[in-house]
C-alpha cells in the first residue's frame, strides 16, 4: 500500500472464488502508530482470517507505515528549510507544517477486507490537502484488489462514469456538467461495498473543497 501522489501499486490478481460468508467479520483490526507517532494511524489486523493471509495483509501494512513515518520526515525537513525564509518569519503560522494519516474500516463485504485511508498534509496556505484512497484485501489471497480486477475493460469504465455522471448531473452540490467531468480509470480509488463499490474522488475533482472527497455508490449490476 505505498501510495504517495498517486496509488503506485501495480500487483495483478483474481478476485477469489469462495470464501466464507462471515470471514469479513471475524477480522479483528487494531489502530497501531507509525515509529509511535499518534498522528499516523494506521490499520493492523491482530487475530482472524488464516494465518497466511493475515500476515500478507499486515506485511502490506506495515510496509505503509514505513512511507507514512518517512513522509513525516520529509514533511519536518521541508518545514525547517522553509522556515529559513523571509515569508516564514513575517508569517510564522502558516510555516508550521504537519503530516497526519488516518484509516475506517468500510465495505461490509464478505469476501474482502476494506478501509479508507486519507492521507493530510498542511503546507501553508488557507488549508491543507488531503487524499484519500480505498485499499481492499482479498480474503482468500490476502493480496490487495485494484479496481483494474473489477472493471477490466474500457466498456465496463465507461458503464460507471454514465452511472455516477446520470446520479450527479443534476445536483447542484457537483461540479457535473457533463459526461467527462467523470473520470474513472485504472488509478482511481474505490473500495467494494456489500453489493458494489464505491468509487473516491478527490477534492475540487467533482465538488468543492467543503465536501472533501465524495464517495459514490456504483451497484455492481452496473458493470458486471
Amino acid at each position: 500500500m505505498n501510495k504517495l501522489l498517486l496509488p503506485l501499486l501495480a500487483t495483478s490478481l483474481l478476485l477469489p472464488t469462495s470464501i466464507s460468508v462471515d470471514a469479513a467479520s471475524k477480522a479483528t483490526v487494531v489502530t497501531k502508530y507509525a515509529h509511535d507517532k499518534k498522528n499516523l494511524k494506521y490499520p493492523y489486523v491482530s487475530k482472524g482470517l488464516t494465518t497466511s493471509v493475515r500476515k500478507t495483509i499486515n506485511a502490506d501494512l506495515t510496509g505503509y507505515s514505513k512511507f507514512l513515518y518517512q513522509t513525516y520526515l520529509d514533511t519536518e525537513a521541508f518545514e525547517k528549510q522553509e522556515k529559513k525564509k523571509n515569508y516564514c518569519k513575517e508569517l510564522p503560522a502558516t510555516c508550521n507544517f504537519t503530516f497526519d494519516s488516518s484509516y475506517k474500516r468500510v465495505g461490509d463485504n464478505a469476501s474482502y477486507l476494506s478501509f479508507t485511508v486519507q492521507n493530510h498534509t498542511y503546507l501553508g496556505g488557507a488549508h491543507g490537502s488531503t487524499y484519500k484512497f480505498g485499499v481492499n484485501y482479498s480474503l482468500k489471497t490476502g493480496k490487495e484488489i485494484r479496481i483494474t480486477s473489477v472493471l477490466k475493460t474500457s466498456t465496463q469504465m465507461k458503464k460507471v462514469e454514465r452511472y455516477i455522471y446520470d446520479r450527479l448531473k443534476n445536483n447542484e452540490n457537483y461540479f457535473v456538467d457533463h459526461l467527462s467531468d467523470i473520470d474513472v480509470s485504472s488509478t482511481s480509488e474505490f473500495y467494494f461495498t456489500k453489493n458494489g463499490i464505491k468509487v473516491i474522488f478527490q477534492e475540487y475533482a467533482i465538488a468543492p473543497y467543503v465536501m472533501g472527497q465524495p464517495e459514490i455508490y456504483v451497484p455492481k449490476s452496473v458493470y458486471q
